[in-house]
């Protein structure tokens, strides 16, 4: 079923988590856009021999099939991103901007590495992470799109977000709150006033105590 989600908030952190914080999700990503090279590499290969000498052969069809994409999930990591590089999107007189037939070999560069002082992580097509060292704040932004939310969350690079922000040491002064909606929420809140408005859909630090203590719990 389809369901049009948005999702966003930030976190702010002592000087030393941010630091780390920002450092480990840079490693994450760059190691995994190493894998993703050589999964890419690999599968073009394959690709290639599949369809050498067929007339009319389905290259991007058969790397469906190699990977398991459906609807909106992803069977295996990265298969949506290798997608758009080895079947880019060519500019066809008289049709637009079109998947090319043919797999294009895939270049290092196409798998772009972050440096340190990096400000923004990609997730995916749906989602964003945004460093600010002046506010020592990070910023977790997905797009307003069918599944957004969930696709966001189940990237890896999603999943090693939250669980990376599940171990910070949160002090005095330093947490945050996500939010979001959903079409389902606010087609609902039209039957009231005030109805469909966005709600808290994760809460760190100095936000989750404060909400513990609104409900009288320790």
């Amino acid at each position: 079923m389809s369901r049009n989600e948005w999702e966003h908030g930030e976190v702010k952190l002592s000087t030393k988590e941010f630091v780390a914080v920002r450092r480990d999700l840079i490693a994450f990503h760059n190691e995994r856009q190493t894998r993703l090279f050589e999964s890419a590499k690999s599968l073009y290969t394959r690709i290639k021999e599949h369809g050498k000498g067929k007339r009319n052969f389905d290259f991007e069809e058969d790397f469906r099939t190699m990977v398991g994409t459906y609807e909106y999930r992803m069977t295996v990591d990265g298969a949506s991103e290798i997608q758009d590089i080895l079947f880019p999107y060519e500019k066809v007189e008289g049709k637009g901007y079109i998947r090319s037939r043919k797999p294009k070999a895939p270049k290092k560069s196409a798998f772009k590495m972050l440096k340190q002082n990096a400000d923004s992580i990609p997730v995916g097509h749906e989602a964003g992470i945004g460093f600010n060292r002046v506010t020592r704040t990070i910023r977790w932004s997905t797009g307003e799109n069918n599944h957004a939310v969930d696709t966001a969350h189940e990237h890896p690079t999603g999943r090693e977000f939250f669980k990376r922000l599940s171990r910070v040491n949160w002090t005095r002064g330093t947490g945050g709150e996500f939010i979001g909606n959903d079409e389902y929420n606010e087609d609902a809140g039209r039957e009231y006033a005030g109805g469909g408005g966005s709600y808290v859909t994760h809460r760190f630090g100095v936000a989750e105590k404060a909400f513990k203590q609104s409900l009288g719990r320790r």
